[in-house]
Parts: structure tokens; C-alpha cells; sequence
């Protein structure tokens, strides 16, 4: 029992590094360019790419930072789905360490990258074309509105367009003065100490970040713990042999227990195709839907609820009918890996 509370600190231990350096970059950016920058290159036409050619790295932290972006709204849901999609996890590691998994990788991991690149360039155009009728649909409703003040009078109009103005001009010095106030702490910046500076840039740049990043932490190690402990009880050998005992529906089952938020369920699926007790579309959807602890910090940390359901069930839906497309194919042609 206590590997498997030592194993679940280490796992913890891997995020650390990246989603703290993470944190601190998107603290600096936020304070200093407002977002501009951060926004143009996670938002960008790239991202599906960055997303994917980050996400296929063996390491699940990737898919952590991709979960903490996505739940602040700095990256787009297809840039999430891409990283999640070409997550391996422990299973290049595990794949590359014998002969057989050296073979068995190559086909994997390119339908993995192809399914990621073409799943997130295609939701995010989705994303865009939903933006843009939102957007119109906006500009036709104000010029409705416009019109139809025009028709009350010409004191009317007057009238109307002073009070947005005043509301404005309210709701900006509002804001501005909570900025100013929130930033200044009642001391200029031209005649702080050292000591007040060095407080104000530790509360500025260092101190959400870090209790953030801490915060999160300790509920990877929470969920680490807790599915590590489910998997030594029920031992990963007892669950292979389920799942190779499937046949047709082993995509499904696969990626059921893909969806374990934990390195786990990757290793469980990537021992078992390498062995041969799971065929490559099993393999696929298995890996596919495998984010890591990425779930268990979307579940935490995103909102609505019903954004992260969806998520999950889009991973889910297209995970399998990947695979089955994958044995379909396999199949028609013969290929047996």
C-alpha cells in the first residue's frame, strides 16, 4: 500500500515543474501586456499545432496545462480536445522499452497526431463560424434597437445616448480606480521601499501562482492516491484480461478505462497491445481518450459543469469511433500489428 501512496507522490511530483512555470508565465503576461500576447499565440492558428506537437510528449503534465489554459478561457476547445487526443502518457516509455512496442508505435502514434491536428482545426473552426453568427446576429439586433430609438424623437435619442455614455464613462472609472487601488496599495510606486516593492511584486507575480499551482497539486495527489489504490486491489493483470476478452467491443472498453484520470489506465492499455491482447483500434481509442490527471483538474477547476460532461462525452464518442473505424479498417486490409 505505501508504493502505492509513494508512487502517486511521485506522479504528483512530475507536474510540479511545468504547470508552476505555467502559472507564473500567464501571471507575467497578464500583468504586463494584459493578455495580449498570451491570447494571440494560445488563440492563435497555430495553437492546434503547438497543442498537439506539446501533447505528444510523454508527459502528462502537458495535459494538466492545456486543462488549467481551457478552464481560464485562454485556450480554445480545440486546442484542448488536440492535446488530449495525442496524450500518451507512460505509453511511449513502456512501447519503446521492448522490441515489439518499438514496431507497434509507429502506426499509433501517427493516427494519434493526424486525429489530434484534424479534430482541433476542425472544432475550432466550429468555434469560429459559432463566433462570427453570434457576433452578426449582435450587430443586427443593435441596429434594430438604434432604429427603433430613432422613431421616439430627436430628445429622446438625446436623451438615451447620454445616459450610455455617463454609464460608461461610471463603469470604467469604477474599474480603473479598483485597478489603481488594487495595484498601488495606497503607495506610489515611485516611493516604495525595497521591502514594499519586493512584497508587491511577490503578490503580484509569485503569490497566486505558487498557491495555485499548490492547490492543484494537491488534488492530483488526492485522485492519484485514490484510483492508484483501486487498480492494486482490482490489479491491472485481472483488468487486461477483461479487456482483451472483449474482442468487437474492445475499443469501448478501452477507452472506459482510458478515461481513468490517472497514469494507470495508459499502462494497463499500452502493456496489453504490446503483448497482442489488445488489437490496434483498442489501442488507439484507449490512448486517445487517456489525458492523464487532465480530467480529474477539468472536473476541478472548469465551469460550467455541463462544459466539462461535454468534453469528457466528445473525448469519449470520438475515442471509440475512432477505434472501430481503426479495426474496420485494419481489418479490410488485413493488417495485423
Amino acid at each position: 500500500m505505501w508504493e502505492v501512496i509513494l508512487d502517486a507522490l511521485i506522479d504528483t511530483l512530475k507536474v510540479l515543474p511545468i504547470l508552476l512555470i505555467m502559472n507564473l508565465l500567464i501571471e507575467l503576461l497578464e500583468h504586463r501586456s494584459g493578455g495580449l500576447k498570451a491570447n494571440k499565440l494560445l488563440k492563435g492558428g497555430v495553437a492546434p499545432l503547438i497543442g498537439t506537437a506539446v501533447g505528444v510528449l510523454p508527459q502528462c503534465g502537458f495535459s494538466v496545462v492545456a486543462t488549467e489554459l481551457y478552464s481560464k478561457r485562454r485556450i480554445a476547445l480545440g486546442t484542448l480536445l488536440a492535446v488530449y487526443l495525442v496524450t500518451s502518457d507512460e505509453a511511449l516509455p513502456i512501447m519503446l522499452s521492448s522490441y515489439d512496442g518499438v514496431i507497434k508505435v509507429l502506426p499509433l502514434l501517427l493516427i494519434k497526431i493526424c486525429f489530434a491536428l484534424v479534430v482541433g482545426y476542425v472544432t475550432v473552426g466550429i468555434e469560429a463560424a459559432v463566433a462570427h453568427r453570434r457576433a452578426a446576429r449582435g450587430n443586427m439586433d443593435a441596429c434594430e434597437h438604434a432604429h427603433t430609438s430613432e422613431s421616439d424623437g430627436e430628445n429622446g435619442t438625446h436623451e438615451h445616448m447620454h445616459t450610455d455614455a455617463d454609464e460608461e464613462t461610471d463603469v470604467q472609472a469604477h474599474i480603473h480606480g479598483c485597478h489603481h487601488h488594487s495595484l498601488e496599495a495606497h503607495t506610489p510606486e515611485g516611493e516604495e521601499t525595497k521591502k514594499q516593492k519586493a512584497a508587491r511584486i511577490w503578490r503580484q507575480y509569485f503569490e497566486h501562482p505558487v498557491l495555485h499551482t499548490a492547490t492543484v497539486l494537491f488534488f492530483i495527489l488526492i485522485v492519484n492516491v485514490l484510483f492508484g489504490t483501486a487498480v492494486y486491489y482490482l490489479g491491472e493483470d485481472k483488468i487486461a484480461a477483461f479487456i482483451g476478452s472483449t474482442g468487437y467491443f474492445q475499443p469501448f472498453l478501452a477507452a472506459v478505462v482510458g478515461l481513468i484520470p490517472n497514469c494507470a489506465g495508459s499502462v494497463v492499455i499500452t502493456e496489453l497491445y504490446v503483448v497482442g491482447g489488445l488489437n490496434l483500434g483498442g489501442a488507439v481509442a484507449g490512448l486517445c481518450v487517456s489525458a492523464g490527471i487532465g480530467y480529474a483538474v477539468l472536473i476541478r477547476q472548469n465551469r460550467p459543469v455541463g462544459n466539462t460532461v461535454l468534453v469528457i462525452a466528445i473525448m469519449f464518442v470520438l475515442s471509440v469511433a475512432l477505434g472501430m473505424a481503426v479495426n474496420g479498417v485494419a481489418s479490410a486490409i488485413g493488417y495485423a500489428p
